[in-house]
C-alpha cells in the first residue's frame, strides 16, 4: 500500500516506496506502472517528483517507458532491484567529484569501444537525437537518451550496466546543484556535436578524449574550476 511521502527529500521517500513495492510484486514483471498523475495522487506528491523517481529506476533499467502506452516494470526488474541494493554500499559516502572523476574514465572507454564498433545505423540514430530545442526539460531527457545510445553503440554490457548505476546515484545528487546544472545544460548541445564528429571519425582516441573533454567541460560550467583527470 502506498502512503503519503513524509520525508524532507521528496523523491527519495517515493523511490524507496516504489522500490519496496516492486520487491514485494505490487506490479508483476513486465506490467504497467499506474499513471503519473495516479501515482502522485497516491503519494500526495507532484509529477514532477514522481518524474524524478522514476527517472533513477529508468537508469538503472528497472523501469521502461513506452512512449502512448507509460511505464513498465522490465522482466529483470527484481534482480536489478536487488543489485541496486548493493550499489547502495559502494555509493555510500560517495561525492559528486568522486563520481565524475570515475566516470571519466567509464564513459571515456565506453566511447573508445562505441566509435570501433558503431555501425551506419547507429550513427543514424544519435545523430537524430541531436536537435535544437529551448525547452530544458526535453534538453535534458535528450541528454540522457545520446549518451545512453553510446553506452549501447560500445557493445559491452558490463560497462553499461556499471554507468547506469553511476548515472543514476549521479541524478540524485545532481538535486543539490540543480540550478547550476540546468545553466550547464545550455552548452551542451556543442559537446554533444563534437562528440558525435569524433564518433564518426571512427577514432577511438579521438572519441574518448572528446567524451572526457565534455564531461569535464559541464563540471567547470557548474563549479567554476577545472577537473583534474
Amino acid at each position: 500500500m502506498l502512503k503519503t511521502a513524509t520525508r524532507s527529500t521528496l523523491h527519495e521517500d517515493v523511490l524507496r516506496q516504489l522500490q519496496e513495492a516492486i520487491e514485494n510484486e505490487v506490479w508483476l514483471p513486465g506490467s504497467r506502472l499506474p499513471a503519473e498523475q495516479v501515482l502522485a495522487h497516491q503519494f500526495g506528491v507532484s509529477r514532477n517528483c514522481i518524474r524524478e523517481a522514476i527517472k533513477v529506476l529508468a537508469n538503472k533499467g528497472i523501469v521502461k517507458s513506452k512512449p502512448g502506452s507509460g511505464t513498465f516494470l522490465t522482466d529483470n526488474a527484481k534482480n536489478l532491484l536487488y543489485f541496486s541494493d548493493a550499489n547502495t554500499y559502494i555509493f555510500e559516502d560517495i561525492n559528486l567529484k568522486e563520481l565524475i572523476e570515475v566516470r571519466c574514465h567509464i564513459e571515456g572507454q565506453v566511447a573508445y569501444y562505441a566509435a570501433k564498433r558503431a555501425s551506419a545505423a547507429d550513427i543514424e540514430e544519435l545523430e537524430s537525437l541531436l536537435y535544437e530545442t529551448d525547452d530544458l526539460e526535453t534538453l535534458h531527457e535528450m541528454h540522457i537518451r545520446f549518451h545512453k545510445k553510446i553506452s549501447q553503440m560500445s557493445g559491452n554490457k558490463l560497462l553499461e550496466r556499471i554507468l547506469a548505476s553511476i548515472q543514476a546515484e549521479m541524478a540524485v545528487q545532481r538535486d543539490q546543484y540543480k540550478e547550476n546544472y540546468t545553466i550547464a545544460l545550455k552548452g551542451i548541445m556543442y559537446n554533444h556535436s563534437e562528440l558525435l564528429t569524433s564518433l564518426k571519425s571512427g577514432d577511438p582516441r579521438r572519441a574518448r578524449k572528446a567524451m572526457i573533454d565534455h564531461i569535464t567541460s559541464v563540471w567547470s560550467s557548474i563549479f567554476g574550476v577545472p577537473l583534474d583527470i
